[in-house]
């Protein structure tokens, strides 16, 4: 695990963090040079860890995060791995608690959503280049967290059309109807900006304490170029800056 801080870290201060998770077979380096631009330019500490590869069924050793409970890819508990990853940060540096955020691409995107269904721990995530697979339960009840979707259009994750054997993935469309309707919102779809590269929509209500955006790159299919993939961590980073958790009665 890569955890980077703000070169002025201060311990007097709260820093928000943002865990960034890699995609099947990718090294926790790609994040870690990916979130860069959060330490850098916004004083975000990151956390960029390492997926496993020790499930039986995993039989080509690829590295990844478990996009539900004994999912194919390892024998570990990732979830419980951030949870107590958190802790330990919670405890050795100083975080603010109400402003933890989560990223991820492809198998770190699935990723993403899992931890939304399963703690109540991040203010916002933003998966990218992934989705959610389509399985029980549909989110109900959830903290009304805020959702950047990005995904490129011609990525068949985007249409839920993906062949990943024995796995199957609801339309990005569908993804935040879905949250949308966990949040109680019920606003027709807004196209907030359109240009040649990117289609931003807003599937929540103008003014709420939450946003959920699908913010598709047009023409772009599983890998998004260097370019389009930059100006979608500047887009993240300021998205996050606008999201916070309410604070719980031990904080």
């Amino acid at each position: 695990m890569l955890v980077r801080v703000p070169g002025d870290y201060d311990a007097s201060k709260k820093y928000p963090v943002v865990f960034g998770f890699h995609g099947a077979g990718g090294p926790m380096e790609g994040y870690h040079r990916q979130l860069g631009e959060l330490v850098k330019n916004h004083d975000y500490i990151s956390v960029s860890p390492q997926g496993l590869s020790n499930a039986k069924r995993n039989r080509r050793g690829v590295t990844a995060w478990n996009g539900f409970s004994n999912h194919r890819f390892s024998s570990s508990d990732d979830v419980g791995f951030v949870v107590k990853t958190v802790e330990y940060l919670d405890r050795n540096a100083s975080i603010d608690r109400t402003r933890l955020y989560a990223t991820g691409g492809s198998s770190g995107a699935i990723f993403c959503f899992r931890l939304a269904m399963e703690t109540d721990l991040f203010a916002a995530i933003a998966p990218m280049r992934g989705a959610m697979i389509n399985r029980p339960p549909v989110p109900r009840e959830r903290p009304k967290l805020s959702i950047l979707l990005v995904c490129g259009t011609e990525d068949a994750l985007f249409t839920g059309e993906s062949k990943v054997p024995g796995e199957v993935f609801y339309p990005a469309r569908k993804t935040m109807e879905l949250w949308a309707a966990n949040h109680g919102a019920k606003p027709e779809p807004t196209v907030m900006k359109k240009t040649g590269q990117i289609t931003l929509t807003r599937y929540s209500p103008e003014k709420v304490g939450y946003e959920l955006l699908l913010y598709a790159v047009n023409g772009s299919g599983h890998r998004l170029p260097r370019a389009q993939m930059s100006e979608a961590i500047s887009y993240m980073a300021r998205f996050f800056s606008r999201h916070s958790r309410p604070k719980t009665k031990t904080e």
